[in-house]
């Protein structure tokens, strides 16, 4: 049950599980600030398992609600709301909002919902099942029950509020943050795998649709060098199909593919340039975290967040989605004259962990004082 000390009010951050996501990142990196301005905090999770499990900050519980599936999600979750309703609970992802919500209603608890929105909802209503072609009706019909709603771009802000018939005022925006901005970062610790390449790009992103590494692979085998290499940080379904991809393409020699890294900050530190080649996002973190650490960024313009935190090209170049020409001549570009690195540090600074937590905290601060 969360955690209940008199005097601190008390914030359930419910996630699906603690895999490798931009979402799991952000929450577990701002958990300890939440923490420090008064807040009683624990991780209610649908599953116990993720690559992040280990990256918990001490002292901040974690239980489980052992659901495997979203419809044992909900009934599960109704119960531990009635035996130990926290003051505040914090969702992510389009399906756990709507859980969260429907659960607060059917366990007719004062727990305060706040729903975080981390992507672009149209895209993920797009994807087949009618759990997710039905979400902007379900949106419709739960968001207005939220105590608040928080944005993690202006663009996804404003679709949500479209397609969830939302008054836009209702929902804030809230850049994510990098933790980057907070501590130096070196190359110093990179591991012993890491390419010793002249050139090296660097995506950090899960082997999924959505992130479209095969126009990524496409564009490097259009412009790359023989002693250029390709660094795909991640893990998903994909993953066969990228490297036999890298393959047919004839840079299989040159694409390295590790897995999942609890700390990819020295590998961005270390990269030339790092690329986003993702058909949509929410915010696209990865650019805030490589700017932080002062190395250059190249995106595909997708819905939502690149051209937000790039300023519409201003400190990265900005390519059509799924146009490997495009995105190849961008990064040959952005190698041959990059950015300054203190140009891009400072840009990375306005997206810190510090900024993040505040706009939370305010957030909840208001909902409490209601």
């Amino acid at each position: 049950m969360t955690p209940q000390t008199p005097g601190r009010p008390s914030l359930a951050i419910y996630l699906p599980d603690l895999s490798g996501g931009g979402a799991e990142r952000l929450y577990l990196t701002l958990a300890p600030a939440f923490v420090a301005a008064g807040f009683a905090v624990e991780f209610l999770l649908d599953r116990r398992r993720g690559e992040l499990l280990n990256a918990v900050p001490p002292g901040i519980p974690v239980r489980s609600l052992d659901a495997e599936r979203q419809l044992k999600a909900l009934p599960r979750l109704v119960a531990d709301l009635r035996r130990a309703p926290p003051d505040l609970l914090l969702s992510a992802m389009e399906h756990m909002n709507v859980t969260a919500i429907a659960a607060k209603i059917l366990a007719r608890v004062p727990t305060q919902i706040v729903v975080s929105q981390h992507n672009a909802l149209s895209h993920q209503a797009r994807r087949p099942g009618l759990k997710n072609t039905a979400l902007p009706w379900l949106y419709a019909m739960a968001l207005p029950r939220a105590a608040g709603v928080i944005a993690v771009s202006g663009g996804v802000a404003d679709e949500t509020a479209r397609l969830a018939r939302l008054p836009r005022a209702r929902i804030s925006v809230i850049y994510n943050g990098t933790v980057n901005a907070e501590r130096s970062v070196s190359a110093a610790a990179l591991p012993a795998w890491w390419p010793r390449a002249q050139r090296v790009v660097l995506s950090v992103g899960r082997f999924v649709p959505q992130k479209d590494h095969a126009t990524l692979l496409r564009a490097f085998a259009m412009f790359q060098r023989p002693d250029d290499a390709l660094v795909l940080l991640g893990e998903g379904p994909l993953r066969g199909e990228l490297a036999q991809l890298a393959g047919s393409l004839g840079i299989g020699a040159q694409v390295s593919m590790p897995g999942f890294l609890d700390d990819p900050l020295p590998a961005m530190a270390a990269a030339n340039v790092l690329a986003l080649s993702s058909r949509y996002e929410g915010f696209g973190l990865v650019l805030a975290e490589a700017m932080s650490c002062g190395t250059p960024v190249v995106s595909t313009d997708c819905e939502f967040g690149p051209s937000e935190i790039l300023d519409n090209g201003r400190f990265g170049r900005l390519v059509p989605v799924g146009d490997p020409a495009a995105l190849a001549t961008a990064l040959a570009e952005t190698l041959d004259a990059p950015l300054r690195p203190e140009i891009l540090a400072a840009r990375g600074r306005e997206f810190s962990v510090a900024n993040c937590a505040a706009g939370y905290i305010a957030a909840f601060r208001r909902i409490l004082a209601r």
